[in-house]
């Protein structure tokens, strides 16, 4: 007979099939209404079915023959165009095996293996999670073996970033549409897709309205909640916007991704006499110099970079903030003088504390 029993606020089943135990979640939580639905619907339903024989265990399929339906069910999410590589990669790997053979161990030393940081393997982890969890659906698996794996954190780097006589040297190195996207990045800490999905009317008083993001030909609405924001540029952008401005709707109309950017940006460095950093760190060097310049707080610029919370860019810029920035004068006082009294009860003396 099947009974029920709770994980976490999850209703989960229990039962035997040939003598063998099983376990199944409902993926309901535990209300009264789900709990009368168990009771009254799905446990009747799987006693019958274990009764006739409907229950028997299916054939196990290949990892991939679950991977091709899990990425069928992603086509159509907003990021599935950047994910598909990796995903692809999880299937290859684990492809002709039986999904029901592929241990947790598995799982944990193939994501230990890549040489990736942790926010990219959070990724295969989650396609390796969606696969296992089709596997659980159909019956041939009792629990997903990749639920709830830890990632080894990454060791913290310092933020790399180019000096401001770099960036100068860089920007004279540069030409053409790939000198403007540059003024634009050095000076706003705009995303790559955030430039490439720039339009001539964004710009307005002073301001650049982020509006979308273009990746791979890809329009999308940004990759965080409050992407979506206004940042100020330098009044010459403009004007150097529109003298590439063709009359495609996208100011950088032939350049649909970052990867196309690379071999301009590895002749520019080269040209510039500077160290090859990433593209990417023209965002953080414009982070880098408004906080060390003092011309920003933490929230402000979060705000700019379009981070999600301020305390995604402490703990990516806090290094930038050393003890040596923080001026709060030779007289500063916390509680009003240079003391602080503290009386004892077993003493009516009271007596100073310098702080």
């Amino acid at each position: 007979m099947t009974t029920y029993f709770l994980r976490g606020s999850i209703i989960w089943l229990n039962y035997y099939v040939d003598g063998a135990r099983k376990q199944k979640s409902t993926k309901l939580k535990h209300t009264s209404q789900n709990m009368k639905i168990v009771k009254d619907k799905i446990i009747p339903a799987l006693d019958i079915k274990i009764a006739t024989g409907e229950i028997y265990k299916k054939k196990p399929q290949t990892f991939e023959y679950y991977g091709n339906i899990f990425l069928r069910q992603k086509q159509s999410i907003k990021s599935y165009s950047s994910k598909l590589a990796k995903w692809q990669r999880v299937i290859e790997f684990f492809k002709n095996r039986n999904i029901d053979t592929i241990t947790r161990l598995d799982i944990k030393e193939y994501l230990n293996s890549l040489k990736i940081k942790s926010a990219s393997k959070a990724v295969y982890r989650s396609g390796l999670n969606g696969i296992f969890e089709l596997a659980v659906d159909d019956g041939v698996m009792n629990f997903n073996p990749a639920l709830n794996i830890r990632l080894i954190k990454d060791v913290k780097e310092s933020v790399k970033y180019y000096k401001k006589d770099e960036v100068k040297k860089i920007i004279e190195a540069s030409s053409g549409f790939f000198k403007v996207y540059l003024q634009i990045a050095f000076n706003t800490g705009m995303r790559t897709g955030e430039i490439l999905g720039l339009q001539l009317g964004d710009f307005e008083d002073g301001y650049i309205n982020i509006k979308r993001t273009r990746t791979k030909g890809i329009v999308g609405s940004g990759k965080t909640w409050n992407a979506q924001r206004k940042v100020p540029y330098p009044s010459f952008i403009y004007d150097e916007v529109k003298k590439i401005q063709t009359k495609n709707i996208f100011i950088f109309s032939d350049i649909d991704d970052a990867g196309k950017l690379d071999y301009l940006w590895r002749q520019c460095v080269l040209d510039a006499k500077v160290e090859k950093l990433r593209l990417y760190c023209t965002r953080h060097t414009y982070a880098t110099l408004m906080l060390s310049s003092k011309l920003v707080s933490i929230n402000e610029l979060a705000g700019l970079l379009g981070h999600s919370s301020a305390k995604t860019t402490l703990d990516k810029y806090a290094s930038v903030l050393g003890a040596d920035t923080i001026d709060l004068g030779k007289d500063f006082t916390l509680f009003g003088d240079n003391t602080v009294t503290v009386d004892t009860k077993n003493d009516d003396r009271s007596r100073k504390i310098g702080i």
